[in-house]
């Protein structure tokens, strides 16, 4: 692979150049075509997600699942005392102070808007019920407690595990 300095201070230090280049052509490409065919581009990613939630919303269902207890069983075995990072090495921050970092970045903006939003948004514009229902708010709030519960943390924890044991 190849790698690369970039700049003088070594901001990134190794970058692959066709993941960076690939990556960056494609930004390009979407956001130029969402400018210029804003109807067509918004019809099409439309009926993109329409496509995959209704031939493969179960599998997300059953993946974030999954991920929950595949973290439940990280935590309860004896994987979860692996120590990430050197074994001569103690740990940054107290197990309190870490806790509370990984709240804070993981809710932080959940708090301030989206964490009432998104429950409002749902209750007025629901996937399936009738606007503004007692049934739409119950699938509001099942939204709601999917996306912020524990099932999207277990999925923010897998890609974390993952980062962490390889970094």
């Amino acid at each position: 692979m190849n790698k690369v300095v970039i700049g003088r201070l070594g901001i990134f230090p190794q970058v692959s150049i066709p993941v960076f280049l690939t990556s960056a052509l494609l930004i390009v490409i979407f956001m130029i075509f969402g400018t210029l065919f804003s109807e067509m581009a918004g019809q099409l990613f439309n009926n993109a997600q329409s496509f995959i939630t209704e031939r493969f919303g179960f599998l997300f269902i059953i993946l974030m699942n999954v991920a929950l207890v595949f973290c439940l069983y990280i935590a309860i075995s004896g994987y979860g005392d692996i120590r990430l990072g050197h074994q001569t090495e103690t740990p940054e921050y107290s197990f309190g102070s870490w806790i509370g970092m990984l709240f804070s970045a993981g809710i932080g903006i959940g708090l301030l808007y989206w964490g009432t939003a998104e429950p409002l948004l749902h209750f007025a514009k629901p996937p399936t019920a009738e606007p503004s229902t007692v049934e739409s708010a119950k699938e509001a709030m099942t939204y709601s407690f999917l996306h912020w519960g524990l099932h999207a943390w277990a999925v923010y924890a897998v890609v974390a595990l993952g980062l962490a044991y390889f970094h």
